[in-house]
């Protein structure tokens, strides 16, 4: 096939390496990805996943309808970009299948996946729609590291060709008809994957191994986003697959999550976690920018009886810690 891949970010550089092994690959950037696009047009390597792209063609932002001659899209932004460029590219994809790999919510009004707000967009793309989870760090997908995701779509077709095309020795694909339970086991995990490692940050701070408090923390959050998912329409069992206990261990141990995390977990507010991960060039932390929206989604699904509030304490905790001056460690308390 022919992929064209959106967003020049660290992701998107990285599925370069995996996709060119069978197919023709674009890659596209944003006008936010200028100064990497100049990079690797110099023939320099990508300065977030430190690896050469493979790519047949590396375009700029004003380049876009050439990049979009492809049998395969992938829009590879951070979650607040999805549905913008989803928008404004909708009249010329025709019936391309379409890949996402943005771990989010949308709130659109009410909380909403990412394949929820593109399929009432566009209703005769729902088959072609797939979305990209499970543990998954793009150091190490462009490095050929073992990496083993799961790509979901209501169209048989579409799974049957991301898999055949896609997949690699190294990079191995699962597929799976569950996009609700696994786009929102996705999008939490990032979340909770931020309370997770507090206790990492605490353990630097004293100085002492915290084990014990690690698994109930693991436990808890594993148990709060199948209740979420179960009431919202999803499987249960996704959630102890590779899209979310798979994911949460990559993404507490190793992804910008787990680096928010930390940095609470040692004493910072959330303002100066923020400010230092700036300093450390880390881009967008999805954990942080959908933790709100993960609260408000168990609030409406609470309202319909759907599920009970009170019984996800993690999930508040969170959010008290994120977005109302709490401190990690003080809110640890709370949740025995």
């Amino acid at each position: 096939m022919k992929v064209s891949i959106l967003g020049a970010g660290a992701m998107g550089s990285a599925l370069t390496i995996p996709y060119s092994e069978k197919n023709e690959v674009i890659l596209w950037g944003t006008e936010f990805d200028s100064e990497i696009i100049e990079k690797l047009l110099r023939g320099e390597k990508h300065p977030r996943i430190d690896e050469m792209v493979k790519a047949s063609k590396i375009l700029d932002h004003s380049r876009l309808d050439e990049a979009l001659v492809s049998d395969a899209i992938v829009i590879a932004v951070s979650t607040e970009g999805v549905i913008p460029l989803f928008k404004k590219i909708l009249d010329r994809i025709d019936s391309k299948m379409i890949l996402t790999i943005a771990k989010g919510l949308i709130d659109m009004g009410e909380i909403m996946t990412i394949p929820e707000v593109m399929w009432n967009e566009r209703p005769e793309l729902k088959d072609k729609i797939c979305a990209i989870t499970g543990p998954s760090i793009a150091r190490e997908v462009a490095k050929k590291l073992p990496t083993h995701v799961v790509y979901s779509s209501r169209g048989d077709e579409t799974l049957k060709l991301a898999k055949n095309y896609l997949q690699t020795d190294y990079y191995r694909i699962s597929i799976s008809k569950d996009v609700i339970g696994c786009e929102i086991t996705s999008a939490l995990k990032n979340v909770y994957s931020i309370a997770i490692a507090w206790i990492g940050g605490m353990e630097s701070k004293k100085g002492v191994s915290m084990n014990n408090l690690k698994g109930i923390i693991v436990t808890q959050a594993l148990r709060e986003i199948g209740m979420v998912v179960e009431a919202a329409g999803g499987r249960k069992d996704t959630v102890y697959g590779l899209t979310g206990i798979g994911d949460v261990i990559a993404t507490f141990r190793g992804g910008r999550n787990g680096m928010l995390g930390e940095l609470l977990g040692k004493g910072y507010s959330t303002q100066q976690a923020l400010e230092e991960l700036e300093k450390r060039g880390v881009g967008v932390v999805e954990g942080y920018v959908n933790a709100e929206r993960a609260y408000k989604l168990a609030e409406s699904l609470d309202s319909r009886g759907k599920i009970d509030l009170d019984d996800l304490r993690l999930l508040k905790s969170i959010n008290d810690v994120l977005y109302h001056g709490r401190y990690a460690e003080e809110v640890i308390s709370y949740l025995f």
